[in-house]
């Protein structure tokens, strides 16, 4: 597992074995298995990947190739039907596209199998999944995805039965580019997450007088790290203290280590969700990208961390400002500045924040997320399972 979305789909997947069903789970690799996944105990047919690459930077010509593959290739098919006469699906949930492609809906439909597919990226109308190109957030679709990525799409996304969106935004983003067609049926519904182990009770602040802030995830430039070292650079530095679990790049992670020079500031490397929660006071997302919803905004409030989101994506809705968090605008910095003030200041807020996730927690947790997406394959397949 790497990403947030991944994530979400192993704890779906152990959520709904836990209800007796039978699940497996299709990813592609550098390397075929059949047979359990340790770390989830989730039966998995792992295929190789029959592309140019699995990963890694490679020249533009080497991508644009990847891509065709890819979105108008067919060469993994063989190796899906061998997988649906196997394992026998009665409904097959997609999710993370890139390398698997949309050839598995077309399998699917002709062996009669109905498609649930969740939408966690920007996949089916941009090549680099993520609606951002030169630092700068789309507001459509360029020629060149529109070519290569939403036409070969809109093709196939007709045979998709249900869309399942991780956020209203995204759905919104998705309908105004007419993705789907609009008489699929949709449902907003967000990741899964438990703590692995119950949260304890925490003190108001770590450190009375001076706000201790997280940053967790993948360290890339559209994160906005960068940009988040540099307004706390601008704060007392008594006031704060900043920790970030995660990796990325080791020439990008170094650039921002010598930024973060002198600074409160610890590099910690990847980290368990439940230890780098339980060392920090509010979560700063300070995402740059239309992140389409933000894990990280959930689990912290799960565990009585006060979630700080940038208004981008889906991320507002995770918070409802002033109620699970507080928002503000990468592009005006005083509004940062303003809401981590805030947080350390006012003890109103936090109370109410960390009451909030108390009752709000239910949402997200696998077996009522498991239960809710059941209930989507209940109605394609037409009897309860």
């Amino acid at each position: 597992m790497h990403g947030g979305a991944q994530v979400s789909v192993a704890q779906l997947a152990q959520g709904l074995q836990a209800r007796g069903h039978t699940v497996a789970v299709l990813n592609v690799d550098d390397y075929a298995h059949r047979g359990i996944h340790a770390p989830t105990g989730i039966r998995e047919f792992r295929l190789p990947l029959r592309n140019l690459y699995l990963r890694g930077d490679h020249p533009a010509p080497t991508r644009l190739a990847w891509h065709a593959i890819d979105r108008l290739g067919d060469r993994m098919a063989a190796h899906y039907r061998a997988v649906l006469r196997d394992f026998r699906p009665d409904v097959i949930n997609t999710h993370v596209m890139a390398g698997i492609g949309t050839t598995i809906w077309r399998v699917a439909a002709a062996c009669g199998v109905p498609v649930v597919h969740r939408v966690s990226d920007y996949y089916l109308m941009c090549l680099n999944s993520g609606h951002r190109k030169s630092g700068v957030n789309c507001s459509g679709v360029c020629g060149s995805c529109r070519m290569l990525a939403l036409a070969p799409a809109r093709r196939r996304t007709p045979l998709v039965r249900h869309v399942i969106y991780v956020s209203e935004k995204i759905r919104s983003i998705y309908d105004a580019n007419t993705v789907f067609p609009p008489d699929v049926p949709t449902t907003i519904l967000t990741g899964a997450y438990r703590p692995a182990r119950a949260v304890a009770p925490r003190p108001d602040l770590l450190a009375p007088g001076r706000l201790t802030i997280g940053f967790f995830g993948r360290i890339s430039p559209e994160k906005g790290l960068e940009q988040l070292l540099l307004m706390l650079r601008t704060l007392p530095a008594e006031s704060w203290r900043l920790r970030v679990g995660g990796d990325g790049q080791p020439d990008y992670v170094n650039k921002l280590r010598e930024l973060a020079d002198s600074l409160p500031v610890d590099f910690l490397g990847v980290q368990a969700p439940d230890d780098f929660y339980a060392t920090i006071d509010t979560l700063v997302v300070s995402s740059l990208w239309d992140e389409p919803s933000g894990r990280v905004a959930f689990e912290s409030g799960i565990h009585g961390v006060i979630p700080i989101v940038a208004a981008r994506g889906g991320l507002p809705e995770m918070v409802a400002h002033g109620e699970r968090g507080l928002v503000f605008d990468p592009d005006a910095p005083a509004t940062l500045l303003a809401a981590i003030a805030r947080v350390r200041e006012d003890r109103s807020l936090r109370e109410k924040v960390r009451a909030r996730w108390l009752v709000d927690r239910h949402e997200y947790d696998p077996d009522v997320v498991a239960e809710r997406t059941l209930a989507i394959y209940e109605r394609l397949v037409g009897v309860r399972l």
